[in-house]
């Protein structure tokens, strides 16, 4: 048995909480992974968004401002999601 947080843990509990760190790191990876594959689809996508395509609706400037900076946007919440789900991944397999 050995002790980990105060508690004592004997091998099969470790080897339990190392299977579910590693599992929930390879989910992440997995996610960031084909969160970048899909981003070029995903911002072709909105790529025709332009002022003349939104007459007519109020705010279009405002829709199209956020449209020019949307791959920033896409790529920022993947690697933010990737690294929550690691940090997840390891605060969970310790329980």
């Amino acid at each position: 048995t050995i002790k980990i947080y105060g508690e004592k843990k004997n091998m099969s509990t470790i080897g339990g909480m190392v299977n579910k760190t590693v599992m929930g790191v390879i989910t992440a990876v997995i996610f960031v992974l084909i969160g970048v594959a899909l981003g070029p689809t995903v911002i072709a996508s909105v790529a025709d968004i332009n002022a003349s395509a939104l007459s007519g609706i109020p705010l279009a400037n405002v829709i199209v401002l956020l449209g020019t900076y949307l791959p920033a946007f896409y790529y920022l919440a993947i690697v933010l999601g990737g690294i929550a789900m690691v940090w997840a991944a390891t605060k969970s397999g310790g329980k």
